[in-house]
């Protein structure tokens, strides 16, 4: 992109309507305020978290492709803005990164990339975050540069498939529920549109906390906050009246979700936390399922008798459970497949009448004599979760069958081959017996996954491997390195956990979104002055920031 040939719409003062913006504070409306930063000074706007300013619009009237590029800034204070085309369906967010302090930078405004688009007949619409959690939100300017016909021609090549999506992200179906609290199908699909023409092929969408606390109507869960009244967070409350709100409107997030997916050319897998049943005071009631309470005797027992809150999956009864509700999840829905998620919980079996009484008529041996990690003993009760992921392979395919295409399985699992089979997952076998599609290892307790093993144990085999790549924040520069030792090490993609919480982020975004180019990040940098730069504020409203700015008297 030739960015000298940028236009740059810095009087954020213009956006319509006229009678939403106000030189001062005032609530419903957005503060024009001016500003001179390096390189670039106007007037920006601001809203504060209650001030619920309605969306405006900039007209940009320009014609042809062009990136669009938008400035933000923000004092002191975590800030967030919803961005649009006015064709667009939903808004994107957009928000600024945390310095090493902790803070957002009070003397910059951050140039970030925002997306492609043909602005022919286009204005961009701006709106703050209002549901929920409400956050300030600041725009310094609009950045719009114009693109070549080849641009043009080598993003529309991209956009018509290519083997560069290759990528997973990961959206819990929980938090943004308790952060924005949305009540209306257009607020879950903007969680869903930044993912549009990017490397990401898949989402994997948990349908709620976990176990069987849902975030939808099921015959064999509950709904979110369906009997708690006295609530231990402030956002588990918004969540579970964003569902009760949802569910009266006849709004189903997981139907939303895989819709606008579909229609964007994304596949959705449906994910569930294989040990997420309960948890201790002040969530047990927020957090524990029905079946947790119903089923004592179906708990886990630890190698001196102690109950361990987990339900374990040596009982026909806790294996039926999952299956049915995947079975559900891609029965009732038009999911693409299922993730089991071992890497939220474990253990997911240990000690129960069942496997010692298998043991002992197998081996001779009480279980309970010998080390933990004995291996004998370890391969015997893996071998009961082979048996349930074959199961779930015979049931998944089944209703494929029926829907006349493939579903897949994408499995969550832990971080190296001991800590797998420890836990009772024979991984090995899994991919020796076609019993999963796609392999997802995760830093399990901080240990990072063995890239290398992982990567050994798929090669040559149908199974693609896939590994998280935490910590949630880094640089851009540093997401390229991770990128590249990944597929050295035999990576066939990466997934991305809690991604609901990275795009936001365009610094690091305009580097994640692209990590699919597998053949192109050795020669890429980090993206700075082509997605992202930042700019030094001089001043805004009058007031120097730039030398003795009035935050040092704070």
């Amino acid at each position: 992109m030739d960015h000298s040939k940028a236009i740059m719409i810095s009087d954020m003062s213009v956006c319509l309507p006229q009678a939403a913006i106000s030189p001062g504070h005032l609530k419903y409306h957005w503060q024009a305020t001016p500003y001179e930063a390096e390189g670039v000074s106007g007037t920006l706007l601001f809203a504060g978290p209650e001030t619920e300013a309605p969306p405006v619009t900039l007209p940009v009237e320009v014609s042809g492709w062009h990136a669009i590029f938008v400035g933000l800034w923000s004092n002191w204070t975590p800030s967030l803005l919803k961005v649009k085309l006015t064709s667009d369906t939903a808004y994107s967010a957009m928000d600024r990164e945390e310095g090493p302090n902790g803070r957002v930078d009070n003397f910059t405004t951050d140039e970030r990339f925002f997306k492609y688009a043909d602005l022919t007949g286009e204005d961009i619409m701006l709106a703050q975050q209002g549901g929920g959690a409400p956050t300030p939100a600041y725009v310094t300017y609009v950045k719009l540069v114009p693109m070549s016909d080849a641009e043009v021609e080598a993003v529309k090549a991209e956009r018509a498939g290519s083997d560069t999506q290759r990528l997973f992200f990961m959206n819990d179906g929980f938090s943004n529920f308790g952060n924005f609290r949305p009540t209306a199908v257009e607020d879950i699909w903007q969680w869903l549109e930044p993912y549009r023409d990017t490397d990401f092929k898949t989402l994997l969408w948990c349908p709620g906390a976990g176990g069987d606390v849902l975030n939808y109507i099921s015959e064999y869960g509950s709904l979110i906050g369906d009997s708690t009244t006295d609530y231990p967070r402030i956002s588990d409350r918004q969540n579970a009246e964003s569902h009760q709100i949802l569910a009266g409107k006849g709004i189903d997030p997981m139907k939303t979700v895989i819709d606008y997916c579909h229609a964007m050319g994304v596949e959705v897998h449906v994910s569930n936390r294989m040990e997420a049943f309960q948890c201790s005071p002040p969530f047990e009631e927020f957090f524990t399922g029905n079946f947790y309470t119903e089923h004592p005797e179906w708990r886990c027992v630890d190698v001196d008798g102690r109950e361990i809150a987990r339900m374990s999956y040596a009982y026909k009864g806790v294996r039926d459970l999952m299956l049915n509700m995947f079975k559900e999840a891609v029965g009732k829905y038009d999911a693409d497949g299922v993730n089991p998620i071992f890497n939220r919980g474990a253990p997911f079996l240990l000690y129960e009448q069942p496997l010692l009484e298998g043991f002992r008529a197998e081996t001779g041996l009480d279980a309970r004599d010998l080390a933990e990690d004995d291996e004998r003993y370890l391969h015997y009760r893996a071998g009961v979760m082979t048996d349930f992921m074959r199961t779930l392979r015979q049931e998944v395919d089944a209703i494929g069958r029926t829907k006349g295409r493939k579903l897949e399985i994408s499995a969550h699992v832990l971080s190296n081959e001991q800590t797998n089979l420890f836990f009772g997952l024979d991984v090995p076998a899994w991919i020796e017996e076609g019993l999963i599609d796609n392999l997802i290892s995760y830093p399990w307790r901080d240990v990072e996954p063995d890239v290398a093993y992982f990567g050994s144990l798929t090669g040559g085999t149908p199974v693609k491997f896939y590994p998280e790549v935490m910590p949630r924040r880094m640089s851009p520069e540093e997401y390229r390195l991770r990128g590249i030792e990944n597929y050295a090490a035999g990576a066939d993609g990466m997934c991305f956990w809690d991604t609901n919480g990275r795009d936001p982020m365009r610094k690091e975004w305009s580097m994640i979104r692209r990590l699919g180019h597998k053949d192109d990040l050795a020669r890429w940098d980090d993206g700075e002055g082509e997605f992202w730069r930042s700019r030094k504020m001089i001043s805004v409203g009058g007031y120097v920031l730039d030398k003795y700015p009035p935050h040092w008297a704070f």
